[in-house]
This record gives C-alpha cells, structure tokens and sequence, in this order.
C-alpha cells in the first residue's frame, strides 16, 4: 500500500535537495556527494542510488546464529497479507515469514520465486502461474493451489485490499485451479509484465485451513502461518515482533540461513533509533528521516545504503472536496508552496527536489514537467477570484482549508508549519493531526482537504496505475486525490499491456504532463530510503532468489533478511 506520512519519517516520508546530491557515496567518512554521472543511460527501475558493503567483507566467512535487532519507522496494523494495509515498515517483519511468488532482480526484471515460472498467454489478459513443488508452510502443511486461491478470495473480500485488484482482474473469474500446484489468472486488460504484481503483499500465500480460522479469530492477524525461513514467536504491536529461524525452510538446501532470530522494534523518532545504532544498541535502521540519515552518515561503524529513486513525498489534494473541488484553488494552493524551503528545512540536503513521480535517472522521466511551486505572484489573483465566486468557503481574502497529516509527531508537525507558512497568505489553514491508522482511513475516504502523503516508485509504473485509474475512486479510493480522467487511463492501459519501450516512455512523459495539469498533487522530493547497518552486519544487499537470481536491494526500504549474518 502507499505511505501516509509517518510520525517515524518525514509527515508525507519525503525528502528533497538539489539533483547533483542524488549520488550520495554514503561509506565515506565525510557523506559527501558524488557528481552524478552525466552519460549515463537512463534506468528502467529505481534501483540503489548507492549500495555500499563493508571494506573486506568479502573475505569474512559467514557464521551462524544471533540476533539481528531492526529499527523501523512505524508500526502495522497486523501483519496477515490478507487483511491488513502493509506499509514500508510492515514488510520488514512480513518478507522473512512470506515468500512471494514473485520478485525482481537487480535490474527491475520479476524472477519467479515461491512460483516456479510464469506463462503469458496470447496478448497477457490470461497469465498462468506454476508453484513450486515441496514448500511446506510454517504448520508443516504443504503449499498448493488451493492455498493460492483462498488467499486471493480473503484479499477479494477485504473492502481496501480488493481495491488494489479493481480494473486489473476478470471480474467474473480471475482465478482458478488447472492444477494441484497450477492456477490460471485472467485480467480485465492486457498485462505484459503481470508479475510484477505478485511481488509483494498480493504475492504472499497463506495456508487455506489458517484462513479459515482468521476469519473467525482476528487476533490471528497478529501471528500469521508463512513459509519463508523465519516465524513468528511473539509480538507486542507498538513495541516488538520477534521472528525465529524456520528449521524445515523449504530452499535451505540452496542457501544458508545464518541469523537465529529478528527482533523488529517501531521507533517513531527515528533520530533517537539513528542514535541507538550508532550506540550499537541496534543493528539495523530503515528510515527517511533526513536527521536520521545524516546521524548514520557521520557514524563511523555504521554504513548506509541509499535510494532516492524511489518513491516522492508531496501534498494530495482532494479534488472532490470544496475548496479544491475548485481547480483554481488547486493551482493557487501549488503556485503558493514553498517547495525550497520544504527541502532546505526539511530533507537538509539527503535527497532530490522533485517535479514529477519519477526520478531524472529513469526513463519514465520528463524533463519538460517543473513542479510549479514558489510562484506566490501567481496565487493571489486565482484566490481572490475563488473568493468572489464561493464566500462561504473563504474568511479574510483568504480561502478556508485543512492540513492533515499523522502523528503524534515533532517531523510531522513542523513539516505541515512549514507548509502552512507558505500558504498563510492565501490561505486560512488549519492544522489536523490524526493518529497512523486513522490517517491511512481518512485517506481513502476522502476525509481531508490536503494531506501528506508518500507514494509512488514502484519497479514498473504499470504498477502505480492503480494509484491514479478512475476505477479507483469511490466510496473507498485509492486514487487518493479522487481525479478520473479517461484518456490517462486510456494511455496507462496501452503502456501496461506493449512490448513497446519507446512507446511506454512516450506514454509516461504525456502521463506527467496530465498529472502536473490536474494539480492534484504538490510534489516535494524524491524520498531517500536509507538503510543504515553496523559493519558487524553482512549481506544486507547481495541476496539471491531460490534459482540464484541476485535481488534487488532498498526498493522504497523494502528490504530482505535472510541472507544477512553478524560476525
């Protein structure tokens, strides 16, 4: 799911700085930037920005045993792929338990994982998937298509989950069993690059008897039955989830797994975990939070690996709902932004400024898009238009809105006080601070005027149709600003289903201009993702997948474990 900005990063988990800073050679001893490298080709995926190992590490010999102890920014509201909304941070306690039937490499290709392969048929509205024989869940039961289908029947029936597969499934029959370890999925519009889809919390598969009970037993969300190489042994939700090694783990005969146990611990002041590690009271620390970063940065024993080519941190703005219902106050409410101060302030020189959902590296990229904030000139005109037409909706000259953003939380809170400094000109603003789950609730339903918000970089942009298709407004919509527009989702469809680089990267750069010209959202920065770790830690990056396909490493702090071993 997307990310709400949580009290453990930045309000939106933004970031921003100036381009040439999005190379950030973090293993120096300075955390000075590298000159990004102007000949490059661009990139399909938003693959590690800067992926650094401990000095000699190579020659270091893996050992057994120990405890890695995990720091992440928020909480999950459960941790079953079924029924709760997971988050960054959820999938660092969830990938050790649950191995998707699908992931990418370090080029942003799916690799079959859990699966055995994929077949594509004819022009990839029918895709049929082929499960591994032998894996045995957690309980000792074995994985089979059966289990497949009960999980994605339970993520059917879950009323924000299922939103992810409106417009993308057969409504009439997406999935059935061909055979014992089979199943054949059919899709309402081409796709050829469905697995993708399947690389993370839709992806995971729980045992069809386990769901069942759940349905009837809630509290089974908390400690959900995988099959990957750890399980769950206790958790208190806001406090710790611990994970044991899984002695019968179906690929241990492929590779080793080291560590006996994961400890994960919701930190939401994230400069005090920063703290903690360089105290060497944690191992591990996955954060945006840019006064986090630096901390590990300057740190001497401890690492970071960076990705600022991920997600983007921006305001969303609710187009259904008055004032912004209204596209002058939407422009007003962008032209008036202070985008330069949010960076300066705010990300304090650990990411990139951005104009669009992606980063000047990909491909996807158009440089002709500018994000048109700082341009307070341009908004006093539109307001007092605005006003002379609603009165009702204004006091003072000035248009009536709400900021809402979670917490509690000192980096959310001065995020939205900065924002509402720029706009106090033009706007009356009014603060509304609401807890984490509240927050991703009033998100999807609408309740909100503007909201911080984090979002967006996934491998492939068919993967973020979802967040801007007009099937994905409603009573509950993930399409967050709730803006349908017809012909972008006419171009997204053709992207998802060609062959046709040239013509998806044409259809991305047109897909920007729209965005910009709905001002539906008032991007900031391209989120920098660190993961910092101890130089006790090994192979944070550098993980392979069950036929040896080395893993992409960061991608928006999703991170895997269980090839990881302290020395």
């Amino acid at each position: 799911m997307s990310q709400p900005e949580s009290g453990a990063s930045d309000a939106s988990d933004s970031t921003g700085q100036e381009d040439t800073d999005a190379a950030v050679d973090s293993a120096t001893a300075t955390g000075s930037a590298e000159a990004p490298d102007e000949e490059a080709e661009p990139l399909l995926a938003p693959v590690d920005t800067t992926t650094t190992t401990t000095p000699g590490s190579a020659e270091i010999a893996a050992e057994s045993g120990g405890t890695l102890r995990v720091a992440v920014e928020a909480e999950s509201d459960g941790l079953n792929p079924a029924a709760n909304n997971f988050a960054a941070s959820a999938y660092a306690m969830v990938y050790p338990m649950f191995d998707p039937v699908a992931y990418f490499d370090t080029e942003g290709n799916w690799v079959p994982y859990l699966a055995e392969s994929f077949t594509r048929i004819d022009d990839g509205t029918v895709w049929h998937m082929k499960l591994r024989e032998g894996v045995r869940f957690h309980d000792g039961t074995e994985l089979d298509a059966d289990d497949v289908i009960a999980t994605i029947e339970a993520q059917l029936a879950d009323p924000v989950i299922s939103l992810v597969y409106r417009n993308t499934i057969d409504a009439g029959q997406f999935i059935r069993k061909l055979d014992q370890y089979t199943v054949e999925m059919r899709l309402a519009n081409p796709s050829a690059r469905f697995p993708l889809v399947m690389t993370s919390q839709l992806g995971m598969v729980l045992p069809s008897e386990w769901l069942q009970r759940a349905r009837q037993d809630q509290t089974l969300n908390q400690m959900p039955v995988g099959q990957g190489p750890f399980m769950i042994e206790s958790r208190v939700q806001d406090e710790k989830t611990v994970l044991v090694r899984n002695p019968d783990y179906w690929v241990a005969d492929r590779f080793d797994i080291h560590l006996d146990r994961i400890e994960v611990y919701p930190i939401t002041d994230m400069a005090i975990a920063a703290e903690r590690l360089a105290a060497g009271e944690l191992d591990v620390v996955i954060t945006t939070n840019a006064e986090a970063t630096l901390i590990m940065r300057e740190t001497g024993d401890v690492r970071t690996i960076e990705n600022v080519r991920a997600d983007e941190g921006f305001a969303v703005i609710n187009s259904q709902r008055p004032p912004f219902d209204d596209i002058r106050a939407r422009q007003a409410l962008t032209f008036a932004a202070d985008r330069d101060a949010y960076v300066a302030l705010i990300r304090q020189g650990t990411s990139p400024p951005a104009d669009t959902m992606f980063h000047p590296d990909l491909v996807w990229h158009n440089p002709e898009v500018k994000q048109e904030t700082n341009m307070g000139e341009r908004a006093g005109p539109l307001v007092e238009s605005y006003c002379a037409d609603h009165p009702g909706n204004c006091s003072g000259g000035r248009i009536n809105m709400d900021l809402t953003f979670g917490g509690p939380s000192v980096e959310n809170t001065r995020i939205a006080e900065v924002q509402a400094h720029a706009w106090e000109d033009y706007f009356n603003v009014e603060l509304v601070e609401v807890p984490q789950d509240k927050l991703i609730n009033d998100a999807v339903l609408g309740n909100f005027n503007v909201v911080n918000w984090r979002q967006f970089g996934a491998i492939s942009p068919d993967n973020d149709i979802l967040w801007l298709e007009c099937s994905s407004v409603g009573f509950i919509a993930l399409n967050f600003p709730r803006y349908c527009d017809p012909e972008r989702d006419e171009l997204m469809y053709e992207s998802r289903g060609s062959d046709d680089l040239d013509r998806r990267v044409e259809i991305w750069h047109r897909v920007a201009e729209m965005i910009r010209d709905a001002y539906t959202y008032i991007f900031y920065y391209h989120t920098n993702w660190a993961i910092g770790a101890r130089d006790n830690v090994h192979n944070v990056c550098g993980q392979v997948s069950p036929d040896g396909a080395e893993l992409l490493c960061n991608n928006s702090g999703r991170v895997l474990l269980h090839g990881v071993w302290l020395s």
